[in-house]
């Protein structure tokens, strides 16, 4: 099983339009546990919303199971 993170990253600005505000980013590169996952969210979270104030980060883990066809 391998756990993937997508990441949510806003930024609160008053000349972005609203559908431009956020995004969505997927990271391909596997975990090994959610628990690293999570340490990971939280760790990037806490070094881009002190670079940029503005910012809003957030992001969850899944797991996935991948079957060899």
């Amino acid at each position: 099983m391998n756990v993937y993170v997508l990441m949510i990253v806003c930024i609160q600005s008053v000349s972005l339009a609203l559908e431009d505000s956020c995004k969505t980013i997927p990271l391909y590169e596997p975990f090994e546990d959610v628990g690293s996952c999570i340490r990971y969210v939280e760790y990037f979270k806490t070094q881009q919303e002190l670079a940029d104030p503005s910012m809003y980060i957030t992001g969850f883990c899944t797991t996935k199971n991948y079957i060899d066809s």
